[in-house]
């Protein structure tokens, strides 16, 4: 079939990778002149644009279909642009995590313009193109809304993280007792003692008001999404994420929310936590890692106590300080996260081959610095950062400097949105062209995560 197709089609780049048997057909993905096609056949051919082979590949080979990773350790790799699935799997199959290929939050598809259902369909068919046939994921992260639920949902995703940060509350005490509210918490907690290695956690009044003011409404929330969801798929992920606060999640708030969702009825794979010092945008840990470590070590030892649930790790791109620690405490049963850091490959791509289009992309994130900086954790300096130095500068120089990165990370709706269609055009056309070297990229930086978490 090769060889006959290559005859016919010398133009074409066939992808040995991809090529499987169904029935009387062969299917495999082919290349002309950067555009990427479905082909199917034996004798005579048939040819899909990319756009259209996912469902196609859906229906002939089932294992293209999104699974659950329940509580193995997982990964998961965002991808803002389509193009990193196959960077993703080539660093996904030197290690033995199950990877979460399919992960985009609804602010990030907001600013690129993509759905639910265009990143699945891109995951699904670079897993095909690539030869993976193993499991993998999909996740609907960061979801605030039963909108965004049903899109996710509705497009076979399996992995659901529940974001109510908007609903939790630093407030201050205000006692109630009297309240149906609170006193339904203080019934079921007042008094009420656990002791888990070393640390007695003793739930009085003043401490149960506290939480309930700070994550009750957060925690219906969550129980309402969990039904929402139960209502329309049996096997699902559910992650339940209070990492987007300003303060560390305590003891006590673990130790409360793993209760509440246990009370609650409410079957969870993976719970993210705020840990102490800050996890930013696009860069390495900053802070004491003693207090890191200190915090998760009381932190695995609730989950031992309260689980089977994975410790999920968010913003977890290029945390490379604390990885090691990381696995070494919790050991099993944790995702890592990461989403941004393979965006920022795509950029040093276009830094790599054509330096001009990086300057002007780069002028349109400084552009746009102060709307997207908004709803990200970053505290990059564009004071420091020298347009026309980039001109000139070397790459791996560049990709170290912090500010270049944060602005980077945070400017992928600019570059790529629907606001600069001429700009993304040539952003596409260019990662088209060298998409082998934005594979390379996205590999190479990969395993340095997955390497220091395995």
């Amino acid at each position: 079939m090769n060889e006959s197709f290559r005859k016919r089609y010398p133009e074409f780049k066939v992808f040995n990778s991809s090529i499987r048997r169904h029935g009387d057909k062969y299917y495999f993905v082919a290349e002309r002149e950067s555009r990427f096609y479905l082909v199917t056949g034996k004798d005579s051919f048939s040819f899909f644009e990319r756009e259209k082979a996912p469902e196609i590949l859906k229906k002939s080979f089932p294992f293209l279909k999104p699974a659950c990773s329940g509580c193995k350790n997982s990964f998961g790799f965002g991808d803002r642009t389509g193009y990193a699935t196959a960077g993703h799997i080539r660093a996904a199959r030197k290690s033995n995590f199950f990877p979460i290929f399919a992960q985009q939050s609804a602010r990030e598809l907001e600013r690129t313009g993509r759905s639910f259902q265009q990143v699945l369909d891109d995951v699904v068919f670079w897993c095909f193109a690539e030869g993976w046939s193993d499991p993998f994921g999909a996740d609907a992260d960061h979801a605030k809304s039963f909108e965004t639920l049903q899109e996710a949902i509705s497009a076979g995703y399996t992995f659901f993280t529940i974001d109510p940060s908007d609903k939790i509350k630093i407030l201050e005490k205000q006692f109630a007792g009297e309240s149906h509210k609170y006193g339904f918490y203080l019934k079921q907690y007042s008094g009420k003692k656990i002791s888990i290695k070393g640390f007695s956690f003793v739930f009085t009044d003043d401490i149960i008001i506290d939480l309930v003011s700070t994550y009750g409404d957060a925690l219906d929330f969550v129980q309402q999404c969990y039904l929402f969801i139960s209502d329309k798929r049996k096997d699902f992920d559910f992650e339940v994420s209070v990492d987007e606060t300003k303060i560390p999640t305590s003891p006590f708030a673990h130790v409360f929310v793993a209760m509440e969702l246990i009370r609650r009825k409410i079957s969870f794979q993976s719970l993210a936590l705020r840990f102490p010092g800050k996890f930013e945008k696009g860069i390495d840990y900053r802070g004491d890692i003693k207090n890191f470590t200190g915090d998760l070590i009381v932190h695995n030892n609730i989950r031992n106590y309260f689980g089977p649930y994975k410790i999920s790790l968010h913003s977890g791109s290029d945390k490379f300080a604390v990885y090691r620690e990381f696995r070494n405490i919790v050991a099993d049963m944790f995702h890592v996260k990461t989403s941004g850091t393979s965006w920022i490959q795509a950029m040093k791509t276009i830094a790599a081959v054509d330096r001009n289009l990086f300057i002007e992309c780069m002028a349109v994130a400084l552009k746009n610095f102060e709307k997207n900086s908004a709803s990200y954790e970053i505290s990059a300096d564009i004071s420091r950062i020298n347009i026309e130095k980039m001109q000139r500068e070397d790459i791996e120089s560049m990709f170290s400097d912090s500010n270049i990165r944060q602005l980077i990370h945070i400017s992928y709706g600019s570059i790529t949105g629907v606001e600069s269609p001429q700009l993304k055009n040539s952003f596409f056309s260019v990662i088209e062209k060298n998409l082998e070297l934005y594979t390379q990229f996205v590999e190479e930086h990969l395993n340095r995560h997955i390497t220091l978490l395995s």
